[in-house]
């Protein structure tokens, strides 16, 4: 009885982020859009055509990493919300640059938006996302991970950065 128990609580453990980092992401993206919209604010450091083009990039990149990383866990079979265990821990593709590629690639994807169209508010909505994945979120996956994958992760967390 006791290894049911004791086996039930590993495949139940998990990093215990129940507030999904998307769900705070959008809610943040919402947020400047409405500051903006109420208060707009340009942010006037680069030309339109300059800010368009350098914001796009820059959110384009980030939404191409941050998919990648994404596609990786799903192809491989693990779970991707952060209240359901690892089943695998996952160090190809973007996770050989971040350990944290999908919060980078939408970190960027969300400052390229800001950046793209001019909007001080949208850049200062990021501070709380920011503050969120790296005060909460990303601690309790590492100590998670670590508790998990134990040495494996440990080597790993030696040679590839938390961000990038």
């Amino acid at each position: 009885m006791a290894l049911a128990a004791t086996a039930d609580k590993i495949e139940n453990d998990s990093p215990g982020v129940n507030i999904m980092p998307p769900t705070v992401f959008y809610a943040c993206l919402i947020l400047g859009g409405i500051l903006e919209f109420f208060f707009p604010y340009d942010f006037p450091v680069l030309s339109r055509p300059a800010r368009i083009v350098l914001g796009s990039l820059i959110g384009g990149v980030g939404f191409a990493f941050m998919a990648a990383a994404h596609e990786r866990f799903k192809r491989i079979g693990t779970n991707v919300p952060t209240n359901l265990p690892a089943t695998t821990f996952v160090v190809q593709g973007a996770y050989n640059y971040s350990r944290n590629p999908m919060y980078v690639g939408g970190s960027a994807f969300f400052l390229g938006i800001g950046l793209a169209i001019g909007s001080l508010w949208m850049l200062a909505a990021y501070i709380p996302l920011g503050l969120y994945l790296d005060l909460y979120v990303i601690p309790r996956e590492e100590a998670y991970m670590e508790r998990v994958f134990g040495d494996e992760y440990r080597t790993y967390c030696s040679r590839v950065r938390r961000w990038l």
